[in-house]
């Protein structure tokens, strides 16, 4: 008998562990972009987004990511996985798609010319999350 409750007391313990990583793995892994649903007064100063963004603890904090970090211009194009598109595009603002609510950053970038500008668009929603209040690259 004490064998039999040693058994189910481990067997429990095992499981509940399982549910825990489980949980945590999935939360991450549901992270992945579409900070917009969960932030609001979402603001674009330069390369610096900024959002009130929701924590798990259902309260919010204020946080700010600086997206050259991420974003670079490939020839007069946003995109992700490149850095400092602030140095080389002008008249940059923060947009909002009408479909999804989505955001998204327009701008005007430097194609390799050095003087010919393309107007570009790229979605945050696509690489950005909230993970508990904070904005992050994903």
């Amino acid at each position: 008998m004490k064998k039999l409750n040693f058994l189910l007391k481990v067997t429990l313990v095992f499981l509940f562990a399982c549910v825990i990583s489980f949980n945590l793995v999935v939360d991450r892994a549901m992270a992945t972009g579409n900070f917009s649903q969960t932030c609001a007064d979402i603001e674009l100063n330069g390369s610096s987004l900024s959002a009130d963004c929701r924590k798990i603890n259902g309260g919010y904090e204020n946080t700010t990511i600086n997206l050259d970090y991420y974003i670079g211009n490939l020839d007069g194009t946003l995109s992700w996985g490149d850095h400092l598109f602030s140095r080389t595009c002008k008249e940059i603002y923060l947009g909002q798609l009408l479909s999804n609510r989505e955001y998204v950053i327009n701008a005007k970038c430097e194609k390799r010319d050095g003087y010919t500008y393309e107007a570009t668009e790229i979605n945050l929603d696509d690489h950005i999350a909230n993970i508990d209040g904070v904005l992050e690259y994903e």
